[in-house]
């Protein structure tokens, strides 16, 4: 794969926000996410990758925070882990996830190689 940073997290933030946005179809919802994580799979490997995850830790898109905060668990624990607790205390429709993610990660279950 020869993407650069930028056309990686252009890439992952645009399949991010259509997952988020396929919330009310579930059937649709599940194939973008499984979509999006195989992606994540092929680039987090890559330094360019890791580089774009890390930039959306930040985004102003609380879904692209979740999924790019789970994906970095491995990689860049604190601060995924501090993005996560942040999401956790919210009332926002991804407070459940991070606290779920969170949980499983911390107790050792958390497994993103499906």
């Amino acid at each position: 794969m020869t993407l650069t940073q930028q056309e990686i997290r252009d890439r992952y933030r645009t399949e991010a926000l259509a997952w988020a946005a396929a919330k009310d179809d579930p059937k649709k919802a599940n194939r973008l996410f499984k979509r999006h994580h195989a992606f994540y799979k092929q680039i987090r490997e890559l330094p360019e990758g890791r580089a774009a995850l890390g930039s959306l830790l930040d985004d102003e898109d609380p879904s692209v925070r979740l999924l790019a905060a789970t994906h970095l668990l491995p990689l860049q624990s604190d601060q995924a882990q501090r993005v996560l607790a942040e999401l956790e205390t919210g009332n926002g429709l991804y407070a459940l996830d991070a606290k779920y993610t969170l949980s499983t990660f911390k107790a050792g279950k958390l497994n993103l190689d499906w």
